[in-house]
């Protein structure tokens, strides 16, 4: 019976943690495509730049 207890509480323990780690994945991910958007945006500024830097000379 108390083994059985203890097996309970662990699977309870492990649903929490993987709980926690789902929800902080959701919000890594949306920190990661916000961070490829801007790094894109720059990368795009940046080739214009020298497009435009090199047609004028």
């Amino acid at each position: 019976m108390k083994q059985e207890n203890e097996i309970q509480e662990l699977k309870d323990r492990l649903n929490a943690v993987e709980q926690q780690l789902e929800v902080s994945s959701k919000g890594s991910k949306l920190l990661r495509t916000v961070f490829i958007i801007i790094l894109v945006i720059f990368l795009l500024f940046t080739l214009i730049g020298i497009i435009q830097f090199v047609s004028s000379g």
